[in-house]
């Protein structure tokens, strides 16, 4: 369990502000899943690192809401001095509401901190149009199109692009796409990109990528995998703009579990 463990407490840095999208479920339960992950280290350099993280999902045939958030905190220590690795936690939110069968408008926001890059607080909130060019029992996908807002605080001022300040604000055009693959009964492929160019305000251009596998262990507990890659345009003097990360770690779902698609009979001879 070590290296799942120490690869979910580095890589849990990079989760999505919203969760992964999940096959839909239109009887308004609620369901979702939460993970938590731990590693100790002790010999040349000592760490400890651990990652909270949680989702949950409302949907009806009329909207669907989906929450999440997770929490993340590392530190090592070498020759006496301790360093700390990760320090993050994130909340986020997204609404839709269906104007036909293929169609919804949505609205979603999420704030932020990383005390590492010295980010006290980031709000982002962007609202648009959604279309789903597959919507089955099996696969999902959607893509749709907004305005947002996004707002960066920071601790002490930073250099960005030739500007030193503490607070860094702009409109963006919000663009992305997001699907959902049914493999097998237990297995599960998701995907979002998002990419949030600059309209006004700082020129800065944020892409999200993720991509997520998801094995079904029994009714309850499940393992997924992640690769992840957030690219900054134009970040603060000091830090990179690409952040790749790779998670890897157990989740357990609560609600009630939704039916299994029926098998096809087979007709009798």
């Amino acid at each position: 369990m070590f290296l799942p463990c120490l690869l979910a407490a580095a890589g849990a840095q990079a989760q999505w502000l919203v969760p992964p999208p999940q096959l839909p479920v239109s009887d308004g339960l609620w369901r979702g899943s939460g993970g938590a992950a731990a590693t100790v280290s002790s010999g040349n350099t000592d760490g400890a690192a651990v990652s909270l993280s949680l989702d949950a999902v409302q949907a009806t045939p009329e909207h669907r809401i989906t929450l999440g958030g997770s929490l993340n905190y590392g530190r090592s220590e070498l020759d006496g001095e301790v360093q700390t690795t990760a320090d993050r936690w994130n909340a986020s939110g997204r609404y839709d509401l269906n104007l036909t069968p293929r169609s919804f408008v949505y609205g979603r926001g999420a704030v932020e901190r990383d005390r590492v890059i010295e980010l006290d607080r980031r709000d982002t909130v962007d609202a648009g149009l959604g279309w789903k060019l597959v919507d089955r029992a099996d696969a999902n996908v959607s893509v749709f199109a907004g305005l947002g807002r996004s707002v960066d605080r920071y601790s002490r001022p930073q250099t960005i692009a030739d500007r030193s300040a503490s607070r860094f604000a702009r409109t963006t055009l919000t663009l992305g796409e997001e699907s959902v693959h049914r493999l097998t009964p237990a297995v599960e492929l998701r995907q979002r990109l998002d990419v949030a160019p600059t309209i006004s305000g700082d020129r800065t251009t944020l892409v999200r990528f993720s991509s997520t596998l998801a094995v079904a262990l029994n009714t309850t507990l499940g393992l997924t995998v992640t690769l992840s890659d957030q690219f900054n345009s134009r970040p603060p003097d000091g830090v990179r703009r690409n952040d790749l990360t790779l998670f890897t770690g157990l989740n357990l779902k609560f609600g009630p579990q939704p039916p299994e698609p029926a098998a096809a009979s087979v007709p009798s001879r």
